[in-house]
C-alpha cells in the first residue's frame, strides 16, 4: 500500500469552528515568539528539543533515550528535562529510580531506571526555570534534552527535532478539537530535523518519496525514517504460552500485533494513556494473570505500577522496553548531523 492510498486522519468536522479559533490563537502566539515580542531565554549549554505537533503517541520517549545514549557514547554529560506529564506535584523535582509516577510522571522514571539513576533527570512545568535549576543542581551537565517541548518556546533550543507518526502524518491532521494537532501544520517549519516514526521495517523507496513529497520540507530541514524496535524478552517457548498484554499507552496496537501471532493465545487489557494503576486495577490484572502463563507490559506502564506487586503477578511479568531503529542505514548520518549542530 502506497502512502497516497491512505485515508486522511479521522477528524470531527462539526468542531471545525472551534478548531479555526484555536489555530488562530496558536498562530498569534507563534508570531509573538518569531518577532521577539515574547522573549526566548537561552541557557549556557546546548539544548535539544524532542516533540511533535500532535497529542501523544509519536514515540518521544524512545527518541529521547536514543539521543541520551548517543550523547553518553560521545563522552558528553547530558540531562533530561521533562514536564512530568500526569504527576500530582508541581515545580522542579529530581526524578530518580525510587520516584513514583505521581511525583514525577511515568516517562522520567522510565529514563531514570534505564540509566540506573546515573543520568540526571528532572521535571519542571516551566522549562526555563527547570533548565536553570538543573544547571545549578549539576554543574557537570553539558547538554539538555527536552522531552515534549516543541510548543514550549520560552526556552531556546539549539536543535529542534519534530516527530510525526507514519500512520498519522501532521499534514493529514487538523488542530484541536477537530483533530489532534496542538498547532497548525505550518509549525513544522521550526524543526531542524523531522523523524517519521513507527514506519514499516520494510518501507519502500516509493513510500519514502511520496512521504517526502507530502511533508514538503524546506532545504534547511532533514528528514529521517524510523521503525519501532523491541528489546528481546527471552521468554522460553513463547509459541506454547498463553499471554496477557496490559497497557496504558496511547497506541498499544503495535505491541499487541507483535505478540498476537507468536504465542498460543493472547489476551489484552487496555487502559488510557498515562493511566495511574489503582489497587482495583491491580486486582483485575492479577485475576487475568492467573489464567495465563506470561504477562507483558511496557517500561512506561511498569513505572506506574504500585509497589509491591502481587507475588503471583510478579513471577509472570515481563517488561517490554521499546526503542528506535533508524531506517535505510541513516543512523550514522543522523548522529553526525546532531553532533555537528552541538
Amino acid at each position: 500500500i502506497l502512502m497516497s492510498d491512505y485515508k486522511k486522519a479521522h477528524t470531527y468536522p462539526a468542531l471545525q469552528p472551534l478548531a479555526w479559533l484555536y489555530g488562530r490563537v496558536m498562530r498569534i502566539r507563534n508570531k509573538r515568539f518569531d518577532t521577539g515580542r515574547t522573549p526566548i531565554t537561552a541557557v549556557s549549554v546546548p539544548v535539544i528539543s524532542v516533540g511533535n505537533l500532535s497529542v501523544g503517541g509519536t514515540g518521544k520517549t524512545p527518541m529521547c533515550l536514543w539521543l541520551l545514549r548517543l550523547l553518553l557514547a560521545e563522552g558528553r554529560h547530558p540531562a533530561m528535562l521533562s514536564r512530568g506529564y500526569g504527576r500530582k506535584t508541581r515545580g522542579f523535582l529530581h526524578a530518580n529510580t525510587n520516584s513514583t509516577s505521581r511525583e514525577v510522571g511515568d516517562e522520567p522514571i522510565e529514563v531514570a531506571r534505564t540509566f540506573a539513576g546515573k543520568l540526571p533527570v528532572f521535571v519542571c512545568e516551566n522549562r526555563v526555570h527547570g533548565a536553570q535549576r538543573l544547571l545549578q543542581a549539576d554543574a557537570n551537565v553539558d547538554t539538555i534534552v527536552l522531552d515534549d517541548a516543541y510548543q514550549h518556546r520560552f526556552l531556546h533550543r539549539d536543535i529542534n527535532i519534530l516527530l510525526t507518526d507514519y500512520h498519522r502524518l501532521y499534514t493529514r491532521d487538523r488542530v484541536l478539537p477537530q483533530g489532534r494537532l496542538r498547532e497548525l501544520p505550518e509549525g513544522a517549519k521550526r524543526a531542524d530535523i523531522v523523524v517519521v516514526t513507527k514506519c514499516p521495517a520494510d518501507m519502500s523507496a516509493e513510500e519514502v518519496r511520496l512521504t517526502m513529497g507530502e511533508l514538503n520540507l524546506m532545504p534547511k530541514q532533514k528528514a529521517y525514517f524510523s521503525a519501532i524496535s523491541y528489546e528481546p524478552l527471552h521468554i522460553d517457548d513463547l509459541a506454547s504460552r498463553r499471554v496477557l498484554v496490559f497497557t496504558g499507552i496511547a497506541k498499544p496496537q503495535y505491541l499487541i500485533d507483535r505478540y498476537k501471532n507468536q504465542c498460543r493465545s493472547l489476551q489484552t487489557m487496555r487502559f488510557a494513556d498515562h493511566h495511574q494503576f489503582s489497587a482495583k486495577d491491580m486486582k483485575r490484572i492479577s485475576a487475568a494473570a492467573d489464567n495465563v502463563d506470561t504477562v507483558i507490559t511496557t517500561g512506561k506502564d511498569f513505572s506506574r505500577l504500585p509497589s509491591p506487586l502481587p507475588p503471583s503477578l510478579q513471577a509472570k511479568l515481563h517488561v517490554q522496553h521499546i526503542g528506535v531503529n533508524i531506517l535505510f542505514d541513516q543512523e550514522e548520518e543522523l548522529k553526525r548531523l546532531i553532533l555537528s549542530k552541538l
